[in-house]
C-alpha cells in the first residue's frame, strides 16, 4: 500500500497543471456553453410543449 502511494506523489510530479488564466478562461468558456444548451433544450421543449397543448386542445 505505501508503495502505491510513492507512486501516485511520483506520477503527481509528473503533472503539468495548468495557469490560472488558463484555467478560469476554460471555466467560463463551459459555464457558457452550459447555459446556451439549457437555453436551446428549454427552448425546444418549449416549442414542443405547446404543439402537444395545441394537438390535445382540439
Amino acid at each position: 500500500m505505501i508503495t502505491y502511494f510513492k507512486n501516485v506523489a511520483a506520477e503527481m510530479k509528473k503533472v503539468t497543471w495548468l495557469s490560472l488564466d488558463q484555467t478560469t478562461k476554460e471555466t467560463v468558456a463551459v459555464i457558457a456553453l452550459s447555459a446556451l444548451f439549457a437555453l436551446i433544450i428549454g427552448g425546444f421543449d418549449w416549442i414542443l410543449q405547446q404543439g402537444v397543448d395545441l394537438l390535445l386542445a382540439h
